[in-house]
């Protein structure tokens, strides 16, 4: 009784995988169904049983991709650690998630190119949960008086964004190296961690006291006393 059930599951496993390939390669708009079904050596039918549309299929995809990620960093965020240290932990994570799925990387880039234009409700808060647990860890670090107040968004992509650029410019630097002969080093996860670590405890570190305000809040303080 139970084969049909397993053979049903393993076939819409087979879809999602060969879903998977093709939208990381070629992008929403360029994907066809039949690329989908040659890859996933099965019949259009096949896939209008488990799947509506394409749509249907790509949304499926993507929290497939999405939402192992944002749920290791959501528990990552939920335990119990002062905020400078969950923050590194955070990082740790991210890194790691980003370097072990071969799909994350491409397709946010293709949805950052299309304005998310094909990302619907529940893909999105996929999203917004990374952007929440860092900035939730951030906000709390602050309160705490550990971290100075910043901006949270712009705290969020100082952290994040790196990450992404280096990552997905690989190529182009591997293509600098063959042609320019121009050699721009490599970093394992490790060394990637260490730095964004690095950089985010700069960016949040509590200034001295006595220590000079930087000229934008020293501006906004002359324009609060006029």
């Amino acid at each position: 009784m139970a084969r049909p059930k397993l053979r049903h599951s393993d076939t819409r496993r087979r879809l999602l995988a060969a879903a998977s390939d093709e939208f990381g390669a070629h992008g929403f708009a360029a994907t066809t169904i039949d690329r989908i079904a040659r890859r996933a050596r099965v019949n259009k039918a096949m896939i209008y049983y488990h799947f509506p549309n394409k749509r249907a299929l790509y949304s499926a995809m993507i929290r497939d991709v999405f939402a192992p990620i944002t749920e290791r960093i959501r528990a990552v965020a939920a335990e119990s650690a002062p905020p400078d240290r969950q923050l590194d932990r955070l990082i740790e994570a991210i890194v790691a998630s980003i370097d072990e799925s071969t799909l994350f990387l491409p397709i946010l880039l293709r949805e950052i190119a299309d304005g998310g234009a094909h990302l619907g409700s529940e893909e999105l808060a996929l999203i917004a949960g990374i952007f929440g647990a860092v900035s939730g860890v951030i906000a709390e670090g602050g309160r705490q008086k550990l971290f100075q107040p910043v901006h949270p968004a712009l705290a969020h992509f100082s952290i994040v964004a790196p990450l992404l650029m280096f990552r997905a410019a690989a190529p182009v630097r591997a293509r600098i190296r063959q042609v320019r002969h121009v050699d721009i080093p490599e970093a394992d996860s490790a060394t990637l961690v260490r730095h964004l670590q690095m950089l985010a405890r700069r960016m949040l570190a509590v200034p001295a006291a006595g220590a000079l305000p930087d000229r934008g809040e020293a501006n906004a303080e002359s324009r609060a006393q006029t």
